[in-house]
C-alpha cells in the first residue's frame, strides 16, 4: 500500500494548494518574530540548531519555530501542482503550438502581477515605508521578472513577500514542454534519467551561481527534481509513494538539515514527505476537512500576493518573546489575509479575468487562422 497520485482530481489539487498557502502565510509572518531563519535559498547548519534551542528554551514557541523554519516548504506544493496539472493537460490534449500553450499562462501571470503591484502601492507606498523611486524599481523588476536573478534583490523590497515566485514559475512554464516531450518519449526510463540529471545539474551549478550571487533555489534549475517528480506521478500510473520511497526521503530530509552536501535533496525529499503525510487529508471524504481547505486553495494566489504586505499592519502589534501574543496576531493576520484575498478574488473574477480570457481567446483564434 501507499499513496497513489495518478488520478488526483482538481478539488484535491486545490485542497493541496490550500495546505500550501496556509504554510506559506504563517511562515512569512512567524519568521519575522524570531532569529531562527530557514534554509530556503542557502544553507547554514546553525539554523537547525537555533530551531532546537529556541524550542527547548521556550516550549510555547513550538508552532512559531516550526512554521518559521519549515513553512517555506509550502512552495513545494505549488511546484508540484504546476508540474502535475501541466502534465495532465498535455496527456488530455496537447496545444496546437508553443504560442498557444505559453501565451495564456503569461497573460494570467501578468494579470496577477499587475494586481499585486496595485495592492503594493495602496498598502505600502502610502504609509511612507518606501519612496516612489523604490516602488518604481520594484515594479520594473517584477514586471520584467528578474527579482530572483540576484540575492540582493529577491527580498530587497519591504513587505513585498514572495514576488520572486512569478519569475520562477514562468521559467518552469517555458521549459515544461521540452521536459514533457522527453519523458513522453522515453517513459519511466526518461523520468529517472531526468531526475538524476536535474540533481546533478544542481550540484554542478550551485557553486557557480553562488559566485555570481544568483540564488539557484529561486530559479527553475533548483526545483527541477520535484517538478519532474510531479510530472512523473501524473504520467505513469504504476508510480506510488510507499515506505520504500518515504523512509529514504525522511532520512535524506533529516540529513539535509544538518549537512550541506545533502541540502540540494531537501526540496524533493520534503515534497515526497508532504504528499505522503497529507495523503489522508486530500484523500479524505469528510466535507468538514475538504471544504474549508478547498475554499482557501481557490483564493491561494491572492493570499500569496497580499500576505506579505499585510505584515506591515499586523507585525507591529506583536510583543517580542511573548509567544501567546505572537500566536494571536498570527491568527489575526491569517484571517485578515483570507478575508481580503476573498474580496480580491471576487473583484478579479468579475472584472479582470473576463478581460484576460478574451485576450487568451484572441491568441488562440489567431493561431488557428494562421
Amino acid at each position: 500500500m501507499g499513496a497513489i497520485l495518478y488520478n488526483l482530481s482538481k478539488p484535491q489539487i486545490t485542497l493541496l494548494k490550500g495546505l500550501g498557502i496556509l504554510s506559506i502565510v504563517l511562515h512569512n509572518f512567524f519568521h519575522w518574530t524570531n532569529p531562527i531563519g530557514e534554509n530556503e535559498f542557502d544553507f547554514k547548519d546553525s539554523r537547525v540548531y537555533e530551531l532546537i534551542s529556541f524550542i527547548i528554551n521556550d516550549p510555547l514557541s513550538l508552532i512559531n519555530a516550526c512554521f518559521s523554519y519549515f513553512g517555506h516548504f509550502g512552495v513545494e506544493i505549488f511546484i508540484f501542482a504546476s508540474g502535475y496539472g501541466l502534465a495532465k493537460q498535455f496527456i488530455k490534449r496537447k496545444p496546437s503550438s508553443y504560442i498557444v500553450y505559453i501565451l495564456p499562462k503569461i497573460i494570467k501571470i501578468y494579470g496577477l502581477i499587475i494586481l499585486g503591484l496595485i495592492c503594493y502601492f495602496v498598502l505600502i507606498y502610502h504609509i511612507n515605508i518606501i519612496s516612489i523611486n523604490q516602488y518604481l524599481d520594484f515594479a520594473k523588476s517584477t514586471l520584467l521578472l528578474y527579482n530572483n536573478f540576484s540575492s540582493d534583490t529577491i527580498f530587497l523590497y519591504f513587505y513585498a513577500g514572495p514576488f520572486w515566485f512569478f519569475g520562477f514559475i514562468v521559467q518552469l512554464y517555458l521549459i515544461f514542454p521540452f521536459i514533457y516531450y522527453l519523458m513522453d518519449k522515453y517513459k519511466e526510463k526518461g523520468f529517472f534519467i531526468m531526475i538524476g540529471l536535474s540533481l546533478l545539474l544542481i550540484y554542478i551549478l550551485l557553486p557557480v551561481f553562488d559566485r555570481l550571487n544568483i540564488p539557484l533555489f529561486a530559479n527553475f534549475i533548483g526545483h527541477l527534481p520535484e517538478f519532474i517528480l510531479a510530472m512523473g506521478l501524473a504520467m505513469f500510473k504504476k508510480f506510488r509513494l510507499d515506505y520504500k520511497i518515504v523512509l529514504p526521503a525522511l532520512l535524506i530530509f533529516i540529513l539535509a538539515n544538518f549537512y550541506e552536501c545533502f541540502y540540494p535533496y531537501s526540496f524533493i525529499s520534503a515534497t515526497i514527505l508532504i504528499l505522503y503525510i497529507c495523503y489522508p487529508v486530500y484523500n479524505s471524504s469528510s466535507k468538514m476537512i475538504k471544504n474549508p481547505l478547498i475554499f482557501i486553495g481557490k483564493i491561494s494566489m491572492f493570499m500569496f500576493i497580499i500576505n506579505g504586505m499585510l505584515r506591515a499592519y499586523t507585525l507591529r502589534y506583536t510583543t517580542e518573546n511573548e509567544q501567546i501574543s505572537i500566536l494571536l496576531w498570527a491568527l489575526i493576520h491569517l484571517v485578515l489575509t483570507i478575508v481580503i484575498s476573498y474580496i480580491m478574488s471576487l473583484f478579479y473574477n468579475k472584472l479582470v479575468n473576463p478581460v484576460l480570457d478574451r485576450l487568451i481567446q484572441a491568441v488562440k483564434s489567431r493561431d488557428i487562422e494562421a
